[in-house]
């Protein structure tokens, strides 16, 4: 009965573990289908391949390099679903704006008065920070008049008075002249500089160049901007306002992409979005540009411009604020201000009484998004657009701590286009040499604008990956966060965004979209060559992937290998990828931000595959420590049937029964039992499999008549080859013990000495509990290991589900069988030395002192099986996970402690045992 009771549940919970098994790789592999599928399944590019982790902006890291004709093949490459093109045009300066109502520090009685707005820019969540010049506006109710017309020789004013270009130049140096003339009660005109300078180094500007917008306040109390350009007209031209609002400069980076707008609704869901206006097609074509929404009213003259259609994002991913402070200054200083050189009026501004502020508070991703919703509302351009910037991505160098350190641009500020640097001005936390972003002008071409049909809110984009595949998001990546306690306090804890500087850190997204129709125009007028092979990168999705397999990654490999041989093209396979974070050192900024360590965002390729493995390679060691310790018990249980049967076998070998003919016996006898046992084990597994709720398939159910005769053969051989070398003198009499002196004086070591006496048993009895004990280090060792992230940031939710209720009760088993094993070794010893154990008690050993006895040699079987099981089963995570770290010595410890409570409870049988010995006859025999 012991060796049919361990042969059905040894084949039951094999079969039943088979099945979970089974179901546990479908659930790997349903939790990887839905984390680990992105929008996208292969990426095209221009570039070489790389090894490592993807970068965030390896889609559009290009500017250029592949054909709308290749395009067009990629299209229909067999199982190709969706190939959405994606060119990228460069970075826009997109001038947001900033509108600020100075009306309350007028005084309607003064003269002339002055006006000054502080600022103070801050972005890197506060770490960098620029105090830039004030701005001044110079209000007088004495005419003011502006400029009309110039020629090669002299100024024309509004008024019709003419001053020589060289004279203006030379009363407001470093401007060129042209400033507005201020009519003097005597008639003469002073001309009102437009800037105040401290310095005229270039990288001074910001803090040392002062601007000067010059307004009349009219007898009816309205304000006529005299600061402007007339283009030949009078005066009246320029409206007056009731209100004095002046616009601050403020632009915002923003990268311009082209797409096919059926492909990106296909692929991201694009068309889902969209906020505000409606959606791109491709039909939007370029068009005549009309006047900048929410910019000044001043009429328009000369030839209108181009604008280039456009989806646009509805919020920028940036960090910066300017606090501004508005007050005016006291004194006489207004009255000097007309006829005073552009460096005299710097210290006569700056030295000056200021009377009480008014404050304030602008983020620049604000002042984007209302002067969107301003040009989407009005159907009116954006921006004007003046330069596209084309930077190269960043660049790193490896540390020996891992990590990679982010190196400044290599070109410097000397190697800058003064025209393009200057249509960056206005952004201030740039550090200079902006043009070294091999820029395309649009400097006077036909005056660029952007004009929004629509936006579209990037976090309402599908997301068909889930939180795996982040780093693979085109527009809303994931930014850097903060890699140690030091740095994260310095960011309060938040991600680190771009500031309006166009090369800064981190790179900014596609936030503009147009056409791939419109951007073969814009090409056309100012970039020909760049029209030849437009596209920055081909998103690719496979048709027929529903989940991730073997049979899905064959899918993608052949459609990828298929775009190489067509197009020369480089691919690269995302599907299956991860989100990882990877340590970045940023250096010192220039503005007063300190190094900070951060984890960056970037691809790890093929991690679904490896999870689908290690759940693979988890499910084998299983089921192959679930062998190893049903084997140990079956073999342990036919033994002890041998030796119980010790005299029948020498019977028969008496009567003529050759050894093979006994060993045949016993192979035969336990084949049967085990035979049985399959078939009962067969029913019992489909039961309890629906039960457990574990699908166990009609292959594996009959899988148990074979594998409980191959177990029952294999566990019998041994004692089948012990049985057919029974004598049959030795059998017919009592087996007696030779004498033996303990080997030490202690209890403890009487305990050894007895164990060392059956060498095989006890290693068999030791092996046993390994099996279970490394079976629960396993486990629970994965469960830990996974839940901590095996190798990337996600994969502890993706795994950690693997570990089923059914395998932690197989796993039970398994530690069951495996104790069982030890109270067997230790009852076949007791049985064996009943003589020994009465001759002791006769001598007055007490009860007690038995006890101890058998509890040591417990003891010391259960040891050995820990250290043997603990080992093995940390071998076993270093197998299934890849590391083994010193958060996993609890968990051993804690195998370790039940295990060795577990094998001393064993030991409570063998005292029984003792107790209820026949003394007088076991002494009688001796």
């Amino acid at each position: 009965m012991a060796v049919f009771a361990a042969v059905l549940m040894a084949t039951t919970g094999f079969t039943v573990l088979t099945g979970a098994a089974s179901t546990s790789r479908l659930v790997a592999s349903g939790s990887v289908d839905g984390q680990f599928r992105p929008s996208y399944d292969i990426l095209v590019h221009p570039a070489a391949p790389v090894t490592g982790l993807l970068h965030q902006d390896r889609p559009t890291a290009a500017y250029g390099g592949i054909a709308l004709e290749q395009w067009r093949q990629i299209e229909q490459v067999p199982g190709v679903e969706v190939a959405a093109p994606l060119a990228i045009l460069g970075i826009a300066d997109i001038q947001t704006g900033l509108r600020v109502d100075v009306t309350e520090q007028v005084d309607g009685s003064a003269e002339r008065q002055v006006i000054e707005i502080a600022r103070r820019i801050s972005g890197d969540r506060g770490l960098s920070t620029v105090t830039a010049a004030p701005a001044y506006i110079y209000v007088s109710r004495r005419p003011l008049v502006p400029l009309a017309d110039l020629n090669s020789q002299a100024f024309i004013y509004a008024d019709g008075t003419r001053v020589r270009q060289s004279t203006s130049a030379a009363e407001c140096p470093g401007t060129g002249g042209g400033g507005p003339l201020e009519v003097q009660p005597d008639g003469r005109r002073r001309q009102v500089c437009d800037i105040a300078a401290g310095s005229f180094d270039p990288d001074a500007r910001r803090t040392q160049v002062s601007t000067i917008d010059a307004y009349q306040l009219l007898p009816d109390g309205t304000f006529r901007r005299a600061s402007v350009f007339t283009s030949g007209r009078p005066a009246s031209v320029v409206p007056a306002t009731a209100r004095l609002e002046i616009e601050l400069p403020s632009v915002a980076p923003a990268v311009i992409a082209a797409i096919d707008p059926a492909a990106e609704a296909r692929l991201v869901g694009l068309d889902q979005a969209v906020r505000q206006g409606r959606y791109l097609t491709g039909v939007d074509a370029v068009a005549p540009a009309g006047r900048v929404a929410g910019t000044s009213a001043l009429p328009p003259s000369g030839p209108a411009g181009r604008t280039l259609p456009v989806l646009a994002a509805d919020t920028l991913a940036l960090d910066e604020r300017m606090d501004i402070s508005v007050s005016r200054l006291t004194g006489r200083v207004a009255d000097q201000v007309p006829g005073t050189a552009t460096q005299a009026l710097w210290p006569l501004l700056n030295a000056s009484a200021k009377g009480p502020s008014q404050a304030a508070q602008h983020d620049l991703a604000w002042l984007y998004r209302a002067r969107l919703d301003a040009a989407v509302a009005e159907r009116a351009p954006l921006s004007a657009v003046m330069t596209l910037l084309r930077p190269g991505p960043p660049t790193y160098a490896p540390q020996p701590d891992g990590s990679d350190q982010l190196l400044p641009r290599s070109d410097g500020p000397d190697a800058a286009d003064p025209t393009i640097d200057d249509a960056w001005r206005d952004s201030w936390l740039a550090t200079g040499g902006v043009a070294t972003g091999d820029p395309v002008s649009l400097v006077d071409r036909s005056g660029w604008s952007v004009t929004p049909v629509g936006s579209f809110a990037p976090d309402a984009l599908e997301s068909a990956a889930g939180a795996a595949q982040q780093a693979l998001d085109l527009y809303r990546p994931t930014p850097p966060v903060g890699a140690d306690a030091r740095s994260r306090d310095l960011l309060g804890d938040r991600p680190v965004l771009a500031a309006d500087d166009p090369l800064g850190y981190p790179r900014h997204p596609p936030s503009l979209v147009t056409n791939l129709t419109a951007a073969g125009e814009l090409y056309a007028s100012v970039a020909p060559a760049l029209a030849a092979a437009p596209l920055s990168s081909v998103r690719i999705r496979v048709a027929g992937i529903d989940r991730f397999d073997a049979v899905a990654r064959e899918r993608v490999r052949m459609v990828a290998d298929e775009v190489v041989r067509q197009t020369g093209l480089t691919v690269e396979v995302v599907l299956g990828g991860s989100t990882v974070r990877s340590p970045v050192l940023l250096p010192a900024g220039e503005f007063g931000r300190p190094d900070l360590n951060l984890l960056e965002a970037r691809t790890r390729k093929g991690v679904a595959t490896e999870i689908v493995t290690a759940v693979d390679r988890k499910n084998i060691l299983l089921l192959g420590l679930l062998l190893v310790v049903c084997v140990l018990l079956v073999g342990n249980a036919v033994s002890t049937a041998v030796r119980v049967r010790r005299r029948e076998l020498a019977v028969l070998a008496c009567i003529g029964w050759p050894g093979w003919r006994l060993s045949m016996l016993i192979l035969a006898e336990t084949t049967a039992l085990g035979l049985t046992a399959g078939v009962l084990g067969a029913g019992l597994s489909v039961l309890l499999g629906r039960f457990a709720g574990v699908q166990v398939s009609g292959a594996v159910t009959l899988l148990c008549v074979p594998l409980a005769v191959l177990l029952t053969a294999a566990a019998s051989a041994l004692p089948a080859l012990r049985a057919a070398r029974t004598r049959s003198a030795e059998a017919l009499h009592p087996s007696v013990a030779p004498a033996r002196r303990a080997a030490a004086g202690s209890l403890a070591g009487l305990a050894v000495a007895n164990l060392r006496r059956a060498p095989a048993r006890t290693i068999a009895g030791a092996t046993s509990l390994a099996a279970g004990v490394g079976a629960v280090t396993l486990i629970l060792a994965a469960l830990w290991a996974f839940n901590d992230g095996m190798v990337g940031s996600l994969l502890g939710e993706a795994v950690s589900v693997q570990v089923r209720g059914v395998d932690l009760v197989a796993v039970g088993g398994v530690l069951l069988f495996g104790v069982l094993g030890v109270a067997d070794v230790l009852y076949l010893n007791v049985r064996e030395r009943s003589a020994e154990f009465a001759t002791l008690q006769a001598v007055g050993w007490p009860d007690l002192t038995l006890n101890r006895l058998v509890v040591y040699e417990a003891l010391g079987v259960g040891a050995l099986g820990c250290v043997l099981g603990v080992a093995a089963g940390l071998g076993s995570v270093a197998l299934l996970v890849g590391r083994v770290d010193g958060r996993l010595a609890l968990v051993a410890l804690a195998v370790t402690g039940a295990a060795v409570v577990l094998t001393v409870l064993t030991a409570l049988v063998p005292a029984i045992l003792i107790r209820r010995l026949p003394i007088a006859d076991l002494l009688g025999e001796q």
